[in-house]
C-alpha cells in the first residue's frame, strides 16, 4: 500500500488545525478584539504613600512657618515696645510736663536741695517765686551740655531763660525685659537764688518789720544820723536819729511795715530810683490835741506880750525854770514898738507843722493873726509864726526853744 502525506484537500471543508504550543514555541497568540455593548467597570487609581506624607509634611511646615512668623512678629513688636519704653526721652517728657502744667508742688518735692531760706520767708514765698518764673511762659526742655547716655540731663527754659535742670538715673531694682533699663527722675535742680534785697531808713526809736519779723540791730547798716535841729533842745533832751537797715537773701519783694514809738503803723514810702523804703518822724502823738492847744495858747500869749496886750508874767508858765528863752523875751519885749491900737483879737490859728521826735520831744509850727483896731476903726493884721521845740519835763510840756 502506498502511503501518502496528509495534505489539505480542496474538496474537504477548510478547517484549520490549532497550532500546538510547546515550550519551545514563542509565537504569541493573536487575540482579536472583542466588541460588546455591555458597560465596562473602571479601575481606582491608588495615591502613593510618599505623596501623602509629603503633602502632610508641607502643610505642617507651612503652618509652623506661619505660626513661627506670627510669634516672631509678636516678639519683635514686643521687643520694640520694650525698647522704646526704655528710652529716657519718655521720662524726660513726663518730667517736663510738670513744668508746662506749672506743677510747683511736684518741682519742689523733687528738688535735690531745699531752697535757701532766711527767717523772713517760708516755702510759700519760694512756691510763688517758682510760679512767677514759669507761669504763662513758653516752657521748653532739651538735653544739657552735660548729657550722656548713662546720665541723661536736661535743662528747662522759660521764654529762653534757663530756670531748672533735671537728671535721670537707672532704676536698678526694676529693670525692663531683655535687659533694657528703667529710667526714673533722680532730682531737679531749680535755680532758686534769693536775689532780692531791701534797704529801709527809719528813726532809731521806730520798729521796722520785714514780712512780719521785727528787725534787730544786727540788720542796721549805717551810723545814726542826728537831726540838725537837735541843738535847739540844749540839755533838756535829745532827738533820735535816722539809721538804715539792710536785709538780703529774699526771693520776693518783702512787705515792709514800720511802727512809731507808740506802736502805730506809719506810712512807708518806696523810692524806685534808690530802691529804699523810708519813713520820717511821725506827726501822731497821744497828746496831740492838747499839744496843739498848748502851742496856740503860747503863740497867742507871746504875740500879745510883744504887742503889749498881755502881761509878760503870763508867758512864764510856758517855760522851764531858768529858761534862757524867757529871759531873752523879757529883755527884748520893751524894744518892740507898736502904734496905739485897741480891741486886739486872734484869728486864723493854724498848725503848720507837727513833728513828733519822741514821746517827750515835739516840734510845732503855729501861725496866728492879730487883728488890731487902729485909729478910726481901721483893722491892722499882724501875722505871727512861732516854731516851738516842746519837751515834757516832770510831766508837763514846756517850750525850751524857738526857731526864728
Amino acid at each position: 500500500m502506498k502511503k501518502h502525506n496528509a495534505t489539505p484537500n480542496s474538496n474537504q471543508p477548510n478547517t484549520q488545525a490549532k497550532p500546538r504550543i510547546d515550550a519551545r514555541t514563542t509565537t504569541p497568540v493573536e487575540k482579536k478584539p472583542v466588541t460588546t455593548n455591555a458597560p465596562t467597570k473602571s479601575k481606582k487609581r491608588r495615591i502613593p504613600i510618599f505623596t501623602i506624607v509629603l503633602s502632610v509634611w508641607l502643610i505642617a511646615i507651612t503652618c509652623f512657618i506661619c505660626w513661627f512668623y506670627g510669634k516672631a512678629n509678636d516678639y519683635m513688636l514686643h521687643y520694640e515696645d520694650v525698647y522704646q519704653s526704655s528710652m529716657p526721652e519718655l521720662v524726660a517728657e513726663d518730667v517736663a510736663s510738670h513744668f508746662i502744667n506749672y506743677d510747683v508742688d511736684y518741682i519742689m518735692a523733687n528738688m535735690n536741695t531745699s531752697p535757701r531760706l532766711s527767717k523772713f520767708e517760708t516755702q510759700d514765698e519760694v512756691k510763688t517765686y517758682i510760679d512767677n518764673m514759669i507761669n504763662g511762659k513758653n516752657i521748653e526742655y532739651k538735653p544739657s551740655s552735660k548729657y550722656s547716655d548713662s546720665i541723661p540731663t536736661y535743662v528747662v527754659e522759660a521764654d529762653n531763660f534757663v530756670v531748672a535742670e533735671f537728671t535721670l538715673c537707672k532704676d536698678l531694682q526694676h529693670p525692663k525685659e531683655f535687659g533694657f533699663p528703667t529710667w526714673q527722675l533722680k532730682d531737679i535742680t531749680y535755680y532758686t537764688e534769693p536775689f532780692e534785697t531791701v534797704y529801709i531808713s527809719a528813726p532809731t526809736n521806730f520798729n521796722v518789720y520785714v514780712n512780719g519779723i521785727l528787725l534787730d540791730d544786727t540788720y542796721v547798716c549805717s551810723e545814726e544820723i542826728k537831726p540838725s535841729d537837735e541843738s535847739y533842745l540844749m540839755d533838756y533832751n535829745t532827738m533820735p536819729g535816722i539809721h538804715d537797715f539792710y536785709v538780703a537773701d529774699l526771693y520776693l519783694e518783702p512787705e515792709v511795715k514800720i511802727t512809731d514809738m507808740f506802736g502805730t503803723e506809719v506810712n512807708v514810702e518806696y523810692d524806685t530810683l534808690t530802691d529804699i523804703y523810708s519813713t520820717g518822724y511821725t506827726d501822731q502823738h497821744p497828746e496831740r490835741e492838747a499839744l496843739e492847744e498848748f502851742a496856740i495858747n503860747y503863740t497867742t500869749t507871746f504875740a500879745n506880750v510883744i504887742s503889749h496886750d498881755d502881761n509878760l508874767e503870763n508867758l512864764k508858765p510856758y517855760f522851764p525854770e531858768d529858761s534862757q528863752l524867757y529871759d531873752s523875751i523879757s529883755r527884748n519885749t520893751a524894744l518892740k514898738y507898736f502904734m496905739a491900737h485897741s480891741d486886739t483879737t486872734i484869728e486864723n490859728e493854724e498848725i503848720k507843722e507837727f513833728t513828733v521826735y519822741s514821746e517827750d520831744v515835739v516840734f510845732i509850727e503855729v501861725y496866728i493873726e492879730q487883728h488890731m483896731t487902729v485909729g478910726w476903726n481901721d483893722i491892722e493884721v499882724i501875722p505871727t509864726t512861732s516854731r516851738l521845740y516842746c519837751v515834757k519835763i516832770d510831766g508837763e510840756w514846756k517850750v525850751v526853744s524857738m526857731r526864728f
